[in-house]
């Protein structure tokens, strides 16, 4: 079956730091890599490497950058037919990493602001078994897909990542994937529904969704399912050298084993061995294991 992701694909411009700067303060880098990035492209990328048919719906730029964001996305196993050139130039993101492997982002849209619904394939859409969504790229595009994809019969994950300002209508949403912070942040935002003065203690029921993954970074994850007890997903140890792209690396895991057929459970333990890999190198799609299928079983 068909996983199709939809959303951004940036250039990531990545500087290696001892510490953070302070307000005001410039500090050398030990070193730095230019690659592709963009939150949805990391997971069709990261759906990819373990054995889903991942297909990428969106902007790149009318640039250079652009055409070697496409030509690194098919490197990796990506179907990027629908990846299509926008006016703008490539969105850039701008990452710095700590020693320990923390890491701070700034994202310029570029290319990624100009995605729309009418930019996904009716035809791709009807053949998917889920859609992974970002919100990277204009809201109204991720609630028009969710909804054209829910009319459709394919399930909706959503990575709500960045962090909206307001609430986000979760209506034709199947599954929310969300990090702590984020997690708190879209429970206190959600509309008050029914299900959720039911069950307060239920965050899937809070959301009125069937399935509400928290990732915990090397602490694993847990899965909210509605009506059923928590189940906790262990991290894998690792020494970490470089987080960044970890969460985009367990989100398409996660949904790319969903689609091959793997119960939550396990795709969720093959998402976090995936994501604790990729953290023991610097980049983001750079990091990701091209031989985890191989090494996994997958």
């Amino acid at each position: 079956m068909t996983l199709l992701v939809m959303g951004s694909v940036n250039r990531d411009i990545t500087a290696q730091l001892s510490e953070f700067p302070q307000p005001g303060e410039t500090v050398l880098a030990r070193a730095a890599e230019t690659a592709t990035g963009g939150k949805s492209a990391n997971q069709a990328v990261a759906a990819a490497l373990v054995g889903a048919e991942s297909h990428l719906v969106a902007r790149c730029g009318a640039d250079a950058a652009g055409t070697e964001a496409v030509a690194s996305l098919l490197e990796a196993g990506v179907r990027a037919e629908a990846v299509t050139p926008g006016r703008g130039a490539q969105g850039m993101a701008f990452i710095t990493v700590r020693s320990d492997g923390e890491n701070t982002i700034v994202v310029v849209p570029g290319a990624n602001a100009e995605l729309s619904a009418d930019d996904c394939p009716p035809a791709l859409l009807d053949q998917a078994e889920w859609v992974l969504l970002g919100l990277e790229v204009p809201l109204e595009t991720v609630l028009e897909t969710a909804s054209r994809a829910h009319a459709a019969g394919t399930k909706v994950a959503l990575n709500a990542s960045p962090l909206p300002v307001g609430a986000v209508d979760l209506r034709n949403v199947d599954m929310v994937i969300v990090n702590e912070g984020e997690a708190q942040h879209v429970l206190e935002r959600a509309p008050r529904t029914e299900s959720a003065s039911s069950s307060s203690a239920d965050p899937a029921a809070q959301l009125g969704i069937e399935t509400l993954i928290v990732t915990r970074g090397g602490e694993g994850a847990v899965l909210h399912r509605y009506g059923q007890p928590a189940v906790e997903v262990p991290g894998v140890p690792v020494k970490a050298v470089d987080t960044s792209g970890c969460g985009d690396a367990f989100a398409g895991a996660l949904v790319g084993r969903l689609t091959c057929g793997d119960s939550l459970e396990a795709a969720a333990s093959m998402a976090s061995r995936f994501a604790a890999d990729a953290a023991t190198r610097f980049g983001a799609q750079s990091s990701y294991p091209r031989d985890f299928t191989v090494r996994n079983g997958a």
